[in-house]
């Protein structure tokens, strides 16, 4: 990519990851305050002068951290690429039809849609569904790994003969993998 396309592209991430960075702090803010995640009616007024109090130890304290380092970054990032000439002047029909015609574009939408689904869809759906082996919690977890993997595999593999079969195994044996390791060996609660 050329230097002006990649400081574009550095100027629309920046503004992108300020946004998520802000929400990130303000989530940590809320847990900061009520970190229960009572209704605020609940939250008892000694509660909040003990977390007043005591800040230094709240489960707050390094996300608010991290979230005002990534927007420190974020700053940096955007005051970089407007300093070396990036605009949003690339903002139109025609500049959107390239961008998405760039074969790199279009692998990243596919993997931040594929994650999307993975966190938003295929787990929460998989954990209100298929929650059917109370011994095994992390079935609804597998479930969605299997589908994530495979929707990985069949998006960047390739059309040859057997792809299908071999992303299936694969996806299923790695699935198995991930969810007996950490949720059966290493007893980490899995989403």
């Amino acid at each position: 990519m050329e230097k002006t396309t990649l400081r574009r592209a550095d100027l629309a991430f920046s503004v992108v990851l300020v946004i998520a960075s802000i929400g990130y702090m303000i989530e940590a803010v809320k847990i900061f305050f009520n970190p229960f995640g009572r209704k605020w009616e609940n939250v008892p007024a000694e509660a909040l002068k003990d977390t007043l109090t005591r800040w230094y130890e709240s489960p707050a304290l390094l996300p608010f951290l991290v979230g005002a380092l990534l927007l420190a970054c974020a700053l940096a990032l955007f005051h970089i690429a407007r300093g070396n000439g990036a605009r949003f002047d690339f903002i139109g029909v025609s500049r959107l039809r390239a961008l998405l015609a760039n074969r790199e574009m279009r692998s990243f939408l596919i993997i931040a849609a594929l994650l999307c689904a993975y966190a938003f869809a295929f787990i929460p759906l998989s954990r209100r569904y298929l929650n059917v082996f109370p011994r095994f919690r992390g079935f609804p977890f597998f479930v969605a790994t299997v589908a994530y993997l495979l929707a990985m595999m069949l998006s960047f593999g390739g059309r040859k003969k057997g792809h299908l079969a071999v992303s299936i195994i694969v996806s299923i044996s790695s699935a198995l993998a991930i969810t007996w390791t950490f949720g059966t060996l290493a007893q980490i609660p899995l989403p």
